[in-house]
């Protein structure tokens, strides 16, 4: 404590020559008291606490159909914050077995080799994503984590094994292809398929070679990985662009999904248009002619292919995913035949059959839905039975939080498919259907969300029982990630990524009332809004240089941008000019602070810009260890609160910060890294912190907020004479009111220089025994700041200061002014960061000249305006300022104080 009150001390030293002084300058040191709780400017913050498990679902993105002892089972893999491997006996619908995979969050991708062995790519999310290989063994039943085929990948995409048992693998973020051979546990990296290409979305093996399926382009390479075949690489894709109809290689899409059939290599494109199934004749080496597309015939929807981990064949027809139905195409004709409804991918896909079925006699084909229901297909009879979902539940990574119009906290999660809505005044929830949601905001009284993929903008009417996100528009102009969401006056502004391969984001400005929307892309070149605020007619963004995946940014820094929303156009564009920035990947969390200004953050930067000239007026680096390359898609969210404070996830940290001086506090060091933040009121009206954290995505948490109970330090008054006769000398007393444990003030005075001479400003014998004072004179401001030493304070009423006046104008009522910004601070004040002002002026009435008995204006004369002026003050309490007034020395100011002044006025 007392290293801290040094600061105060070299203040008072300081203020001799710098005169705008305030305590509130003081940098703000921050304590933690005996429950734990952290103390910043007034408020206290509890320790971050997890307070619900928003969405609980089974999700799956792939799986296998696979056998154990004869039996058939399914394998797939529950993503959750804590992924959870699952074993399921197919035929009696029962879960065997559910295997938690410690850090990984997603699995898109499963194989099964020639020995029954379950190879999962997992993807580990928390901390630094990269992709993790495992195995389960139908033997033991034990899973395993067998390690990261290539440093630095952050995905494993997919998956596929040859007849020796070998697995092979392609990755994001170099596009790469893996091997690894179980005998010698060792892995093989064969490097990027085709430079540029960040994904091998596809993968599988036929007779000596490896067919990888690449995007965002999408490109086919064929990969010689046996003895034999070693060292050839080769493109096979030159006849695709032909057959998908694109004017040129460059305009393929994703080569998304792939499976080896007999001797045919299916391969579907998927991307913009396109969900288009190709076929490759192995033995030939020749693309077919036939295309697989979006198509009405027979009752189809004209969705085109949907994605599939495994084909079923039989009798030489197989099986896909096509146009809202299971497809039945025969392998001689390449003649797709709608056959069931069924209106998403095939999960897996096997041959089952089942003992007690009513309908299902003979051999039915399986698959599993996202929610691990299991669908069942009698192919002959054309039907379908749906088993419920024997998966065990698993926490999903919440992938949004914002407070909506009623309130409540609306949240989505990844991957997707329900979402929830949490009252923080009840601590009740519902959970809702929704899609991956980048950015949400509140308008009247709907939830407006920015869904990913596809950048579609769908709202939620709050005010009915049953929330259901209903669609509003798509963006279009190829944006895929809504991740900013304003509003402005009668309008929502949005700010988005474009999509897979692609620069140049847009600002889409949307009108509830008639629902037109104009999209401006590439508002700056290449790179993506990321940041918006509003005011007087101009939008001021700010921008991230990423684009969609797949495509390296072209553009060295991220900009702010100003734009004229009456004329439709960009006013300018700038970098920002702080010391120490250069070439910032990512700019955000704009937002108009309480004082009119534009405030954001960059890196680990606070940052305040004057929105007229574009200049910082101030700026503070908070955060020194981030870097010019932090940041990518995620803008940070900004809040003011009701206290004053911004409550923001600057460089993903949660920090409140006092915008008076950028004095901050960072609660929940122990972050990993937080994701998403908002603050919403409770029942009580009082504002705590929400937040997804990277240490435990499917929790929500809290930090409770509360305002701390300090102690007043006292309070400021002056006292002196009410008369003083032209070029006398008179004292006025500047006191302590009820002073507990003061440590230091600062008193701001008017004082006219044309009615008072300043002689002297002198500390009291009792404050000056134990402390320092200092004063200034700046016109006819007088500030005047004193502060005690080491341990010492004040407690009770006593005269801090005394300041010698001179009269120098005569017949005049002269006001001497505490105005209401002065303020004490307690002995604990450098912890608390708590000052406590006057709140409002008060007046100290002297009068100078030969006072004349009722002459309260001091005119020289007591008449009617003496009377008038009396009469304002009858009842008011009797003090110092206002004692001249009580003629009769009762010590009230009452009707018979007004009848002396009136027979005085009548003579």
């Amino acid at each position: 404590m007392r290293s801290i009150r040094k600061k105060y001390i070299l203040l008072v030293i300081i203020w001799s020559v710098v005169t705008a002084l305030a305590f509130t300058s003081v940098p703000t040191e921050v304590s933690a008291s005996e429950n734990d709780k952290v103390t910043f400017k007034g408020r206290a913050f509890g320790e971050p606490t997890k307070i619900d498990t928003p969405i609980m679902k089974a999700g799956i993105s792939g799986g296998v159909v696979g056998k154990e002892n004869g039996q058939p089972i399914y394998y797939t893999t529950v993503n959750a914050e804590l992924a959870l491997f699952q074993v399921v006996d197919i035929k009696t619908n029962t879960l065997l077995y559910s295997l938690p995979m410690q850090g990984v969050q997603q699995v898109w991708a499963h194989a099964i080799a020639p020995d029954g062995t379950v190879y999962i790519g997992g993807i580990r999310t928390s901390g630094q994503t990269r992709g993790i290989l495992w195995s389960y063994s139908p033997t033991t039943h034990k899973l395993t984590e067998i390690g990261e085929p290539i440093a630095g990948e952050k995905s494993i995409w997919s998956l596929t094994t040859d007849d020796q048992g070998n697995v092979y693998g392609g990755t994001f973020q170099a596009g790469k292809v893996f091997k690894y051979d179980p005998v010698t546990k060792s892995f093989t990296d064969y490097g990027s398929m085709v430079a540029g290409q960040e994904y091998v979305r596809s993968i599988a093996y036929h007779d000596g070679y490896i067919y990888a399926g690449t995007g965002t382009v999408g490109d086919v390479i064929k990969l010689g990985v046996t003895e034999s075949t070693k060292g050839y690489k080769q493109s096979i894709g030159a006849k695709v662009p032909e057959l998908l109809k694109v004017d040129s290689a460059a305009q393929v899409p994703f080569a998304y999904d792939m499976a080896v059939v007999g001797d045919y290599l299916f391969v579907k494109f998927q991307g913009g248009d396109h969900y288009t199934l190709l076929f490759y004749d192995l033995k030939n080496q020749v693309w077919l002619d036939h295309v697989v597309g979006k198509d009405t015939a027979n009752g189809g929807t004209g969705v085109g292919v949907f994605s599939f981990a495994q084909l079923a064949s039989r009798d030489n027809k197989v099986y896909i995913p096509a146009n809202g139905h299971l497809t039945e195409l025969d392998l001689t004709t390449f003649k797709a035949t709608p056959l069931i409804k069924y209106g998403t991918s095939l999960r897996g896909a096997g041959w089952v059959e089942f003992d007690d079925l009513e309908g299902f006699k003979g051999q039915s084909l399986v698959s599993m839905k996202a929610n691990g229901d299991i669908a069942i297909f009698n192919i002959a009879d054309k039907k379908v039975h749906n088993n419920l979902s024997v998966l065990q539940g698993a926490p999903n990574p919440i992938h949004n939080i914002e407070v909506g119009p009623d309130g409540n906290l609306y949240m989505t999660a990844y991957p997707a498919g329900l979402g929830a809505i949490y009252n923080p005044r009840t601590g009740k929830r519902i959970n809702m259907v929704a899609e991956q949601a980048e950015g949400m905001i509140a308008y009247g009284k709907d939830m407006y969300l920015g869904l990913y993929p596809g950048g579609h903008i769908y709202k939620i009417d709050t005010t009915l029982s049953t929330p259901v996100p209903t669609p509003v528009f798509t963006i279009g102009e190829d944006q895929d990630r809504p991740y900013i969401m304003k509003t402005m006056e009668d309008r929502i502004m949005i700010g988005t990524i474009p999509g897979y391969g692609q620069l140049g984001g847009a600002l889409t400005i949307y009108d509830p009332a008639t629902g037109q929307y104009e999209v401006h892309r590439n508002v700056v070149n290449n790179q993506s809004i990321v940041g918006l605020a509003y005011k007087d007619g101009y939008i001021y963004g700010s921008t991230t240089i990423h684009g969609g995946l797949g495509i390296t940014a072209t553009e060295k820094s991220a900009k702010m941008f100003v734009w004229d929303v009456a004329n439709k156009r960009k006013v300018t564009e700038f970098t920002l000019d702080i010391p120490g920035l250069s070439n910032p990947a990512m700019i955000s969390g704009l937002s108009v602070g309480p004082d009119g200004n534009i405030w954001g953050g960059v890196n680990g930067t606070l940052f305040q810009m004057d929105p007229n000239n574009y200049d910082i007026i101030n700026y503070k680096k908070i955060y020194s260890d981030i870097s010019n390359t932090y940041g990518m898609w995620r803008p940070y969210h900004t809040h003011w609160g009701k206290d004053g404070l911004l409550y923001m996830d600057l460089a993903d940290r949660i920090t409140v910060i006092d915008p008076k001086n950028m004095d901050f506090v960072r609660l929940f060091e122990g972050s990993m890294e937080v994701k998403f933040m908002t603050i919403a009121e409770d029942a009580n009206g009082n504002e705590n912190i929400y937040f997804a954290d990277a240490t435990d995505m499917g929790s929500l948490q809290m930090i409770a907020v509360s305002d701390v109970g300090y102690e007043h330090a006292g309070k400021l008054k002056l006292t002196g004479p009410a008369a003083a006769k032209l070029n006398e000398t008179i004292t006025v007393n500047l006191e302590l009111d009820q002073a507990s444990k003061l440590y230091g003030f600062k008193a701001k005075l008017h004082i006219d220089p044309t009615q008072w001479v300043i002689k002297s400003v002198t500390g009291s014998d009792q404050w000056i025994a134990g402390g320092t004072l200092k004063w200034a004179v700046n016109g006819s401001d007088v500030t005047i700041v004193g502060t005690q030493m080491k341990d010492n304070s004040f407690d009770g009423s006593h005269i801090a200061a005394q300041i010698q006046l001179m009269a120098k104008k005569n017949n005049v009522n002269a006001n001497l002014k505490l105005l209401g910004q002065s303020e004490t601070i307690r002995i604990d004040g450098d912890v608390t960061g708590v000052t406590h002002r006057l709140g409002s002026d008060t007046s100290l009435l002297v009068h100078i000249g030969a006072l004349m008995e009722g002459d309260f204006n001091g005119d020289g004369v007591v008449n009617r305006d003496d009377l008038l002026l009396l009469a304002k003050y009858l009842g008011v309490k009797v003090d110092d300022s206002n004692r001249h007034m009580d003629l009769n020395g009762d010590n009230e100011i009452d009707i018979t104080d007004l009848g002396i002044v009136g027979l005085e006025a009548l003579k």
